[in-house]
């Protein structure tokens, strides 16, 4: 969900100041003038994160001291519900449920990490409004147990918004927050919410739960391929989708169970009679042609995922690889398949090439079945 858009206008001085007219509107005493300027200050250099954590301080300078008073008139000050299927739909990052309520659970896990039932609450409230994904992380950190417990009865929450709290946050890799070391390690714990919640009514909650065990399985492949063995007896769309879209990066890397769950034989009865390139030697800028032909010798029709994997060379002279999708087919018993791919060659920001001898593996299944080199010259 974050990453929908991570621009940093969505904290203007606009939108800070309805919310600061909204609190406001809930404490006469707030001195609203003030915590426009406090916020606008160098506001125009500041980043996302920056930007979030400049509410959170002007907040908490502008609010009463004692955490409670301050919570209370944040709590009121909260714009309205959103509906539970706000985020399979547009949704107005620059609104009041948007990245500026990220700001406002930043004061809770920031002010009120000492006061953890107070804070649970209130995260749980700000939750309905946007997400507290991020924040809630510094509470599962420091109250491990007492998260789990709680997080035991909001898995069940009417709200479909807490509901998906519990999947989202408990991510061991949750993308631009700090990662779960303790469940990188040993995921078990977060295991029984998945399935209590893999039959969810919500699609964004079983995306969640799908994501999870993505994450999930970059450290332990095989703690979620053998829960997905048991959940792949449900032939349902939704389970085949959930399935297939936590299995995204173990089936990229070619692991075998995750491969054998989605349909694809680890040992296909086919032959590779020809993978070649147009030319061995391309410049920067140009494009690999790539060309295919796999041979069946099997009695059944065969799923296969291709894939090509190419060695990029680095300044230290080694062979780095980086798998590229090409196709799932299938192919018919007994048949021949043809197939042709073009790849750039060109500079992009994540990359720096180097001239120099490189390779192309062709990948079925998972498994290497061909090779071929190129020469790139720069």
């Amino acid at each position: 969900m974050l990453s929908t858009v991570l621009s940093k206008e969505v904290i203007n001085c606009q939108n800070v100041h309805e919310l600061g007219k909204r609190v406001l509107n809930e404490w006469s005493e707030f001195d609203l003038e003030s915590f426009d300027n406090e916020v606008a200050n160098n506001l125009s250099t500041q980043g996302l994160s920056e930007r979030i954590q400049q509410v959170r301080k002007s907040l908490y300078n502008h609010l009463p001291k004692p955490y409670k008073e301050s919570l209370a008139i944040i709590l009121r000050a909260l714009p309205s519900i959103l509906p539970n299927d706000a985020f399979d739909t547009k949704l107005d990052l620059a609104s009041q449920n948007g990245f500026i309520m990220i700001s406002l659970t930043a004061f809770v896990s920031r002010y009120g990490i000492e006061h953890y039932q107070l804070s649970m609450n209130a995260l749980k409230e700000m939750t309905k409004r946007f997400s507290a994904e991020g924040s809630i992380r510094y509470f599962i950190v420091r109250y491990p147990e007492q998260v789990l417990e709680t997080f035991s009865r909001w898995v069940t929450d009417d709200s479909a918004h807490v509901r998906r709290l519990v999947s989202e946050s408990t991510r061991p890799r949750l993308p631009m927050m700090m990662a779960l070391p303790e469940f990188k390690k040993d995921p078990t714990p977060i295991l029984p919410f998945l399935e209590s919640l893999k039959n969810d009514s919500e699609l964004f909650i079983r995306r969640s739960v799908a994501n999870n065990l993505n994450d999930i399985a970059k450290d332990n492949p095989d703690v979620v391929t053998n829960l997905l063995k048991r959940w792949n007896d449900d032939k349902s769309a939704n389970m085949i989708w959930l399935i297939k879209h936590a299995l995204r990066t173990l089936e990229k890397q070619g692991d075998v169970n995750a491969l054998r769950l989605l349909g694809f034989s680890e040992k296909p009865s086919i032959s590779v009679g020809n993978f070649s390139l147009k030319t061995s030697e391309i410049n920067l800028g140009e494009q690999l042609e790539l060309s295919l032909q796999l041979n069946s010798s099997g009695n059944n029709d065969e799923n296969l995922l291709i894939d090509y994997v190419v060695y990029h060379m680095k300044a230290n002279g080694k062979l780095l690889p980086k798998v590229f999708k090409w196709t799932k087919k299938k192919i018919a018993k007994n048949s021949q398949l043809t197939l042709a791919k073009k790849h750039n060659i060109k500079p992009i920001s994540t990359r720096k090439y180097y001239p120099g001898h490189h390779e192309v593996h062709l990948q079925i299944n998972g498994k290497v079945m061909a090779k071929i080199d190129f020469y790139l010259k720069i």
